[in-house]
């Protein structure tokens, strides 16, 4: 059974690797092109190769914030400051002094996270909402920062930063086009950092990491560094942000002051919420959503005109939901169903096996508070008398 197992779970990866490499050429395929039309036109999901840029840069930063909040517990709800700054430093690079475009994104990922580890020294102190008050400080001083007159003349001020189209490589030239360049240089380091972090939260990092956020008393009492791990998940994060940040001003050739708003980083954290903390398929998930929601919500404006103007309020009921029916977000629902067996379940639904499952269920504290406790709870009917039948159990 585990080896049928394995063997579905790497036909799956091959799959999904496929999918993603030939992904630039669907839609020169005469039936799948008239699937992704159709697709964009009933759900609004529009499923270009540049809608997947976009979504394997979220992917990136999103990855960023989970190994923060999700794993090592440090609410953070100024995460833009830092793929502002990561944005920033690419663009800087790219324009005043032609560094090549992997360099200019690492730097950029490795001054971001110079920037989130020296922020982490200092937040050392602060817990739940007194670091997420910090945290918010820091983007909303942000867009201020750079406009200010120091540094207008590396910034752009409030016009911000323009950067040329992204071309292919003349080595290339005729194999791919720009678009699909493009596509193929955000998705790869996208791929690397998201195979990077699941590795990275099953070492000993990560597992020091969760001691973290489960009980810092505990994990002291275990030997770990509260400091370092805090400062470390700090400037981690801060690396992914930066490294989304550069591929971000990459993909979209301009960066200002106003791309990296108060309300888009805390849309960040609700949207990681929404697919799963503490989970890498939760920020894949979570990514999906924050990539797609503008066209699926655009495309029930048309039907329902209420529906755009109530956007935020759509975030908020569906946050309240999540947190209340499913506290491990879209991640946790995937995982449980993935656990479902039909074939079995119908088996012994047919042969009355599941009558013990919900008599467990029934017997559950929330299901008794809302239905009250059974009869057979109360009265043992099967004793005699004397040996308690018929009187309350205790």
């Amino acid at each position: 059974m585990r080896g049928r197992l394995l063997r579905l779970s790497v036909l799956a990866w091959l799959l999904l690797g496929l999918t993603l490499l030939f992904f630039p050429y669907f839609s020169t395929w005469p039936g799948f092109a008239w699937f992704l039309d159709h697709l964009a036109e009933t759900t609004g999901i529009s499923l270009t190769p540049f809608q997947l840029t976009t979504f394997a840069v979220w992917l990136v930063i999103l990855t960023g914030l989970n190994l923060l909040t999700g794993y090592s517990g440090q609410i953070s709800l100024g995460h833009g400051a830092l793929v502002a700054a990561g944005a920033y430093i690419v663009a800087i690079l790219l324009d005043r002094t032609g560094t090549p475009v992997a360099v200019a994104i690492l730097v950029g990922g490795l001054g971001a996270g110079a920037i989130g580890f020296a922020i982490g020294v200092p937040a050392l102190r602060l817990t739940g909402p007194y670091l997420a008050i910090a945290t918010l400080a820091l983007i909303v001083s942000m867009p201020q920062i750079l406009k200010m007159d120091a540094v207008n003349d590396w910034t752009g001020g409030a016009s911000g930063i323009d950067l040329p189209l992204a071309r292919a490589p003349g080595v290339i030239d005729g194999l791919v086009d720009d678009r699909q360049w493009l596509y193929y240089s955000v998705m790869l380091p996208a791929i690397i950092m998201t195979v990077l972090a699941r590795n990275l939260t099953r070492s000993r990092i990560g597992r020091a990491f969760i001691a973290l956020r489960d009980s810092e008393i505990g994990a002291q009492q275990m030997g770990v560094n509260i400091a370092l791990y805090k400062t470390l998940a700090f400037g981690l994060s801060a690396l992914y942000a930066g490294v989304g940040g550069g591929l971000f001003v990459y993909s979209q050739d301009f960066a200002s002051p106003e791309s990296f708003s108060v309300f888009q980083s805390i849309t960040l954290l609700v949207v990681l919420v929404i697919g799963g903390l503490a989970s890498i398929l939760g920020a894949i998930l979570a990514a999906v959503f924050f990539t797609f929601q503008t066209g699926v919500i655009s495309r029930l404006g048309e039907v329902l005109p209420a529906v755009d103007r109530l956007r935020w309020a759509i975030y908020g009921g569906l946050l309240i939901l999540i947190m209340i029916a499913l506290p491990s977000g879209a991640a946790g629902l995937v995982q449980r169903l993935s656990l479902l067996r039909p074939a079995k379940t119908l088996a012994e639904w047919r042969g009355g096996g599941l009558r013990a499952p919900l008599a467990s269920l029934r017997a559950h504290p929330a299901v008794e508070r809302l239905l009250g406790v059974p009869r057979e709870r109360i009265y043992d009917r099967d004793l005699p008398p004397e040996e308690g039948g018929g009187r309350p159990k205790r």
